[in-house]
């Protein structure tokens, strides 16, 4: 049976939770809160929404997270400090207030290093490809390549690909990651344990979402970000979603935050 396809996501809906349960309030960063820019460094979130994220992250009702494919120190610049932060997809976490944990072993970072010296060789005369280590993860970036130039890079991280290793193709970006790496899904139920009971709101634009839109129960709230357009650019995503809710772009999870941090 199909599921149904996404409806837009009414805000009400989310402050009747909130006032009912509390509210887990867990958002994607590139392309939910940040638009998609020409390269990762030159992504900023807009001011006005950061402002209302420490707000939102202010009220005794709502935990306010962040869940980022970006190494940590990159995900907080991006947001700024006091937030429940988890970057490589999961794979590093830090609560407010705590402490860095890591979750990979030293031989993985060692074949991950190696993976990026490898592409970076292979990739080196294709246009407007970016190689970024990311200790666990290996993320070759295309925003700025050709439809050729992209097509060459599907292909080398395929074959580059080692046993264990998954490849994951998001909105230009592809992805090498091993396996029993943790989740967006693990990232997010680790976030909501801190609120246990309250309703869970996650917002993401990208295929590594799939994970914590799957994680949500049907009393939550699983949102895809962008629609059509970003199923389009997520070529690895598969043909679907598991999101039960939609929001058009950036700008409307802004307004989202707004919405949420009013007194």
């Amino acid at each position: 049976m199909r599921s149904r396809a996404p409806q837009p996501l009414d805000a009400t809906r989310v402050l009747d939770a909130r006032r009912a349960r509390g509210l887990v309030a867990v958002f994607d960063v590139d392309g939910t809160l940040a638009p998609i820019a020409p390269t990762p460094a030159a992504a900023r979130v807009p001011g006005s929404t950061r402002r209302a994220l420490r707000r939102l992250a202010g009220r005794g009702d709502t935990l306010v997270g962040m869940v980022s494919g970006r190494p940590l120190v990159q995900l907080e610049r991006l947001v700024g400090p006091g937030f429940w932060l988890a970057g490589l997809h999961g794979a590093v976490r830090r609560a407010p207030g705590g402490h860095i944990v890591r979750l990979w072993s030293a031989e993985v970072a060692r074949t991950g290093a190696l993976l990026a010296r490898t592409l970076a060789a292979s990739l080196r005369d294709v246009p407007g490809v970016v190689i970024e280590p990311k200790g666990p993860v290996v993320a070759v970036h295309v925003r700025a390549a050709t439809p050729a130039g992209r097509a060459r890079v599907r292909n080398v991280v395929t074959r580059a690909r080692p046993d264990r290793w998954s490849l994951l193709e998001g909105r230009r970006v592809v992805e090498l990651r091993p396996a029993g790496l943790p989740s967006k899904g693990d990232a997010v139920q680790w976030i909501a344990a801190g609120r246990p009971g309250a309703a869970i709101l996650y917002a993401g634009d990208d295929a590594t979402d799939e994970d914590a839109f799957r994680a949500l129960s049907r009393a939550d709230f699983a949102v895809l970000v962008g629609g059509g357009a970003a199923q389009r650019e997520r070529r690895g995503g598969g043909p679907g979603t598991a999101a039960r809710f939609t929001l058009t772009d950036t700008t409307a999870v802004g307004e989202l935050v707004a919405a949420l941090a009013k007194p």
